[in-house]
């Protein structure tokens, strides 16, 4: 975020305010179906859902499969809304969540929230990798060759970045064709990432650099994956950080 921006111009980026453009948002979610993950108890528990139905009455979502977590659920004051729809980060806070009978199954309601923050693709949300069991991104060239292994620094939707002890073989603004990243429980996943920065962090003999990647017409099972590992890791270190 811009330090440069001002409150007003922070608010109008990056929050919607209007019930309109809200309910506009939930219900496009809730449409598609987008996987939501709600957090609560100061982030020590979450459920994975959907949204059913958002109206001006209230925000209707589906039970997560942990019946402890939905128990638990019931009982908290608030819970934060997050999930990553297209790359788009959307992050709402929902009150004093109540169980109830929605027609011939049981869900959740939270009153509609004030405001939804939305941060575009542009914007996105980059997470820092843990060291342990950390990803790694094969990159390819042209004739499918090997460039090389590299552990995966941080990740987003948009792209990611690695170090290298030495210069890298491939220089800013190309295209490699193929990156695989073992993010995928069954299998690597890949596609095209365009190199945007190669950035020199140590000037040693070898020197250290930071190479950034954009990825290329990201399939969307791969956004997906993605979007879960970013979950995935944020829940384990608020767990860890006891928030």
């Amino acid at each position: 975020m811009s330090a440069s921006l001002s409150n007003e111009e922070i608010e109008d980026k990056y929050f919607l305010s209007s019930q309109v453009e809200i309910l506009s948002v939930l219900n496009e979610l809730a449409h598609r179906r987008e996987p939501i993950s709600v957090y609560f108890n100061a982030g020590q528990h979450f459920i994975l859902t959907v949204l059913l139905s958002a109206r001006p009455d209230g925000l209707v979502f589906d039970l997560g499969g942990d019946e402890k977590a939905n128990r638990l659920l019931a009982k908290a004051q608030q819970c934060v809304f997050m999930g990553f729809p297209d790359g788009v980060k959307i992050q709402f806070t929902g009150l004093n969540p109540e169980r109830f009978m929605w027609g011939d199954q049981e869900a959740f309601w939270v009153p509609i929230p004030e405001r939804i923050v939305r941060l575009q693709r542009r914007d996105t949300y980059r997470i820092l990798l843990p060291i342990v069991n950390t990803p790694h991104a094969k990159l390819y060239d042209n004739e499918a060759r090997l460039l090389g292994e590299w552990r995966i620094h941080d990740l987003s939707v948009a792209g990611f970045s690695i170090y290298t002890v030495g210069e890298p073989p491939f220089k800013a603004g190309v295209i490699l064709p193929q990156v695989t990243i073992n993010i995928a429980a069954k299998s690597p996943l890949f596609c095209p990432a365009v190199v945007r920065h190669i950035t020199v962090i140590e000037r040693t003999r070898l020197g250290k650099y930071q190479v950034g990647f954009n990825f290329v017409d990201l399939p969307h099972m791969m956004d997906i994956a993605i979007q879960k590992t970013i979950l995935n890791i944020e829940y384990e270190r608020h767990k860890l950080q006891g928030k």
